[in-house]
């Protein structure tokens, strides 16, 4: 009830640049909705199971999965209410050999929750590299989108993990793709202000003058940042700061109006 009120007010202030996109601190990070009401870390939400042996993934409890199985109480395939499986439980809680178990188990590896989220997903949300490395050497697919479009590469900008991000295209992630909101991993790791990510993204030969959905270049997410190093390093490899999105606007026209330094 508070959030929706305060979402309602938030609409109603004058914004100062389209969207708000430069509007408030630049310092303030986290803000992933125009008017900069901010959002909760979408990692954080509880991720608990609902039956015994959902349970005994989740406390890495090998043994007794185990006799669940053998009991036919439970397939290792089975799926809550929410479609997770034990392989999402394992990967999440960062259960190294009960993945290996379920896998010579033939669970699915690519199994989709309800938010269409897969167990590689949740072993990068939780930063297992090593979970990350074992699913993808077995054939898990880096290139499976959620319900928000977003890729695995998308939640390795989200935590900050080039080491991630690396094994993900070496097994053929795309470093391109694009979400339901238009963003690649770099203009992702620009908006989110992931120094890391974007550093490691550019080094690798991301496309550095790729649009958002209304014609954002990587500059204006840069001066949005207020991250002078960026705007340097894409100025310096010839990023256009003439170039206008979709409401006329240049990079300058932000730096400008959001009071960026």
């Amino acid at each position: 009830m508070f959030s929706t009120l305060r979402k309602l007010f938030c609409f109603k202030k004058k914004l100062k640049t389209p969207l708000g996109f430069c509007d408030g601190p630049s310092i303030e990070a986290g803000y992933l909705s125009c008017c900069y009401c901010g959002t909760e870390d979408r990692y954080r939400q509880s991720y608990d199971p609902k039956n015994k042996f959902h349970e005994a993934v989740c406390m890495g409890k090998i043994k007794v999965m185990h006799h669940l199985l053998e009991k036919n109480n439970f397939h290792v395939n089975d799926e809550d209410e929410g479609k997770r499986t034990a392989l999402h439980f394992a990967c999440f809680y960062g259960h190294l050999n009960l993945v290996y178990y379920l896998l010579f188990k033939d669970c699915k590896i690519n199994a989709l929750d309800d938010q269409k989220s897969t167990p590689l997903m949740k072993a990068v949300q939780s930063w297992e590299s090593e979970i990350v490395s074992v699913l993808l050497d077995h054939g898990a697919d880096p290139n499976i989108k959620d319900c928000n479009g977003e890729a695995a590469i998308h939640h390795a900008v989200y935590v900050n993990r080039p080491d991630i991000a690396n094994s993900l295209l070496q097994f053929g992630g795309n470093i391109e793709d694009t979400t339901k909101d238009g963003l690649t991993p770099l203009l992702l790791a620009l908006r989110e202000r992931k120094f890391l990510m974007t550093k490691y993204l550019i080094a690798h030969g991301a496309n550095l003058h790729v649009c958002d959905l209304y014609q954002r270049t990587t500059l204006m997410y840069a001066v949005k940042w207020d991250c002078e190093y960026f705007v340097r390093v894409l100025l310096n490899r010839g990023v256009d700061h003439h170039l206008k999105d979709a409401f006329g606007w240049r990079a300058l026209d932000y730096a400008i109006e959001g009071k960026r330094t």
